[in-house]
C-alpha cells in the first residue's frame, strides 16, 4: 500500500522538479535513513519536509493536507507548497 503512495508523490515531484529547476528536490528512504528521518521529525509516511534557509518551514504529512486522497493534482500540491 505504501508503494502506491510513494509512486503518487514521486510522480508529482518529478513533474514539479522539471518545472522548478531553481528548487532542489531530494528523496530519502526514511526506513534506511533513521537518523535523518528523526532529525526531520518524520513519523508518518509519506512526508514531504519543506525546507527553506536550512530550516524545516512546513510539512506535507500523508495526503491529509491534499484532501485525504491520492488523486490530487500536481497543481494542488504545487499550490500547497507555494502557500507554505
Amino acid at each position: 500500500m505504501f508503494t502506491v503512495y510513494f509512486q503518487v508523490v514521486d510522480k508529482h515531484l518529478s513533474i514539479l522538479a522539471k518545472q522548478h529547476i531553481e528548487t532542489r528536490f531530494m528523496k530519502i528512504n526514511a526506513e534506511k535513513s533513521p537518523f535523518l528521518a528523526e532529525k526531520l521529525k518524520i513519523v508518518v509516511l509519506p512526508t514531504l519536509a519543506l525546507i527553506k534557509n536550512a530550516k524545516v518551514d512546513d510539512y506535507v504529512v500523508g495526503f491529509d493536507e491534499l484532501g485525504g486522497k491520492d488523486d490530487f493534482s500536481t497543481e494542488e500540491l504545487e499550490d500547497f507548497i507555494v502557500l507554505s
